[in-house]
């Protein structure tokens, strides 16, 4: 079965395809026409590389995928001080408005996360939003049960120093779990895809980066994680496809407060050799 199509009439037989196809599966005929050869097609990763850097848009997938729409085709120029700027001025948001995040907006925010890349174009990762912000308090309730379970028991856990004073936050009226917010993305996948957690912390970053051209902040949910690995309660509330796993969960809403300013960090570590 055919997954690529090369068309000869736009094609310049300039051979970019060949050298940047990533499994190196790309040949050329007797005319320089490239092609993959039958026995190769199902090596393809379907990653669209060769589709991407085609000058002549002379490739197209034969398998079913989806292609952003995108309003205007030209990338515009974004200098590295642009660039920069944004990503500096990112921040982990604690402190979220009670205003909701409509779903065509998160649509659109993971329209661009699924471009993240991912281990021979897997694409693994599967999304659980949890739009409801009842339900957000929930999976914060949940958690906190189950932290009382472990420091009223004689069960071993590296974060159980800390549970009593999570604990003690949330008797106040505080959410030291979700931080008050009115949604939760969590990236879950098989459980037994070793690339599937590296992959979703990648998915995750995207999703954190992009948030704030939407005017929506994000905050990694550890705790969160954390209690999923072990809270049974937990797990059936999220009740993901039978064998996933929840890989990482990041709370997120529209920030509270306006950032200002950009801290200092330490130094890159370099070492050159």
């Amino acid at each position: 079965m055919n997954v690529m199509s090369f068309d000869p009439e736009n094609c310049t037989r300039c051979g970019i395809c060949v050298e940047i196809c990533p499994l190196g599966i790309i040949s050329r005929d007797d005319v320089n026409m490239p092609y993959i050869p039958d026995k190769m097609e199902y090596v393809c990763a379907k990653c669209g590389n060769c589709e991407a850097f085609c000058p002549t848009d002379a490739i197209s997938p034969l398998f079913d995928t989806e292609h952003s729409v995108l309003a205007d085709a030209v990338l515009p120029d974004i200098t590295p001080e642009q660039l920069g700027l944004y990503m500096r001025e990112r921040r982990s948001i604690r402190n979220y408005k009670a205003e909701p995040v409509d779903k065509a907006t998160i649509e659109s925010m993971l329209d661009i996360v699924r471009y993240a890349p991912s281990g021979v174009n897997n694409q693994p990762v599967h999304w659980l939003i949890v739009h409801d912000t009842a339900k957000v308090q929930k999976l914060t309730r949940i958690t906190i049960d189950w932290m009382r379970g472990v420091v009223g028991s004689d069960t071993a856990n590296p974060m159980r120093p800390v549970m009593q004073g999570l604990i003690a936050a949330y008797d106040n009226g505080k959410d030291p779990i979700c931080r008050g917010a009115p949604h939760v993305a969590i990236a879950h996948a098989l459980a037994d895809n070793p690339m599937a957690y590296t992959d979703s912390i990648i998915a995750l970053s995207w999703f954190e980066l992009v948030a704030p051209a939407f005017g929506i902040g994000a905050c990694w949910g550890g705790f969160l994680k954390i209690a999923v690995t072990s809270c049974k309660a937990l797990i059936d509330e999220l009740g993901l496809p039978e064998g996933h796993a929840v890989q990482y969960a990041m709370m997120f809403g529209y920030p509270k407060h306006e950032v200002y300013n950009i801290p200092g960090r330490n130094a890159s570590r370099i070492t050159w050799k």
